[in-house]
Parts: C-alpha cells; structure tokens; sequence
C-alpha cells in the first residue's frame, strides 16, 4: 500500500476512567473517591488541550456501569465539551451498549458538538479529512469470549493515518477470556495505530508494523501507583510512532486501589 501522508497527527489516548463506581460507596470515603475520580478526568481534559492535540480517544468504560445519575453524566459531557479537539468515544464492558445502556437513552442533542460516540456493534470508519485521519471503532454489547473487539475491521485507507479503537483482553494463546484480542489480529489490521482499553496498567503489544498500546487508567484509584496516566501517541510522516505517557494533573494520589475490570 502507497504511503504518501505530509501532516503530523497527535492522539491523546484514554480509557477505564469508571467514574461513578459502586464500589465507593457511600459517605464522605465514597464522595471523596468519586470527586478524585472526576478530578483525573478533567486532568486528561486538561492534558489534551495543553498537548494541542488532534484527537482525543476513549476507548471505553469511561463510566463504571449504566446506572449513572444525571449530574454524572452532565458533568462528564461538558468536560468533553471542554475538549478543544474531536473526541471519539466507544462503550466498554462497564458501560456496555447493551439494553440498559445509558448511551441509548442520551438524545443527540444533548452530545457535545466534539463528541463523536461510536455506538454501532457492527464498527464504524470515521474520516476526519483535515487531519488525514480515518478512525475505526464497533461499540461492545455483551462481554464475552464470542465478542472480538477486532472483528470486522476494514481494510486501511491509503493516504489517511489509520486508527483502531478496541475495549478488550490481549491473549497470546487460546482462551475463554470475555473480549480476546489477539497478535495475528492486530498485525492483520495494517493499521498505524489502534489504541486498546479494559486493562489498567501501560502495555505494549504492538505487532508487525502497527502499534497497539494500553494507556493504563487516568484515575489513581485503580492499579495502585501504575495509574494516573494517559499516552501522547505522535503520528509523523516517515518516522516510528512516538509514544509518550504522560501524568495527570488534578487527582488525588495515594488512595486505596480498586480493580474494577
């Protein structure tokens, strides 16, 4: 495939926020692991516009499940609001658009303008022409070893700096893991760059020449002191991927740990 692409393009790459988690609790222990929580992400908001980035990826379960008040929800769509830059958003396991989805019941109205959330189980390509970008996501109905984050992936764009977004399980071997991505998936894409969820620690399982990482969680609640991050992922012309992770600001560290997967 011709590659002939002149403009630089940066990601900031996010996922597993799970604000709004049960498993806070009630009281002032569980408002203040919520509030820390909303904090981590307004910092990632903060983040990709202090980056100027082009694009910001949530790649699921930016909420903890489907049963979100309505001051959450209100507060996480003016945060991406705030976001001077298209986001592209898919569910996750927590947040699964399934027939309780909190996604179906939000009118299309009430999306920030920036906003572009991937709700078709089937997948959808999104072109963004002035950034010579084609962005690929499929929304996850039901977590299970059937469902292939993966599956159904069109084949790359020529000219177009080419983007997956997936919410699963990397496994190198047969598995009856919900969600399974695997290696010969990802080399198969072609793509430059699919951006991966549902695990809480930075990973790199890049294959072949497409680079796929976990960017970890943004909130410090989760994985102890391996969270509190999101990835800068550069895009230029002829050179290798850059890959930065980078710290947000505005949580509150040394908190308990949860594991919410």
């Amino acid at each position: 495939m011709s590659r002939i692409l002149e403009r630089q393009l940066r990601l900031i790459h996010t996922s597993d926020v799970h604000l709004e988690s049960d498993t806070f609790g009630s009281g002032p222990r569980g408002d203040m692991f919520r509030h820390s929580v909303r904090r981590a992400f307004a910092g990632v908001i903060d983040v990709a516009n202090s980056k100027r980035a082009d694009l910001m990826l949530i790649v699921g379960d930016l909420f903890d499940s489907n049963r979100i008040a309505d001051d959450a929800l209100e507060f996480a769509m003016n945060q991406i609001a705030r976001a001077q830059m298209p986001v592209v958003m898919i569910p996750g396991n927590h947040d699964a658009h399934d027939e309780r989805s909190i996604y179906a019941a939000i009118s299309p109205g009430a999306l920030p303008g920036n906003l572009h959330l991937i709700l078709d189980p089937e997948g959808v390509s999104l072109d963004f022409p002035k950034l010579a970008a084609r962005v690929w996501g499929r929304a996850l109905v039901e977590h299970s070893p059937e469902y292939r984050p993966l599956s159904g992936m069109p084949e790359p764009a020529p000219h177009l700096w080419n983007i997956g977004l997936a919410h699963g399980f990397f496994t190198e071997s047969e598995t009856n893991r919900s969600s399974p991505i695997t290696p010969e998936e990802i080399a198969a894409s072609g793509y430059d760059y699919i951006a991966l969820g549902h695990i809480h620690v930075f990973g790199d399982v890049s294959q072949g020449r497409t680079r796929a990482l976990y960017c970890g969680t943004p909130a410090p609640l989760y994985a102890s002191s391996e969270a509190g991050w999101v990835l800068q992922v550069d895009c230029i012309p002829g050179e290798p991927l850059g890959v930065q992770r980078l710290l947000v600001g505005g949580a509150m560290p040394g908190a308990d740990a949860f594991d919410t997967q």
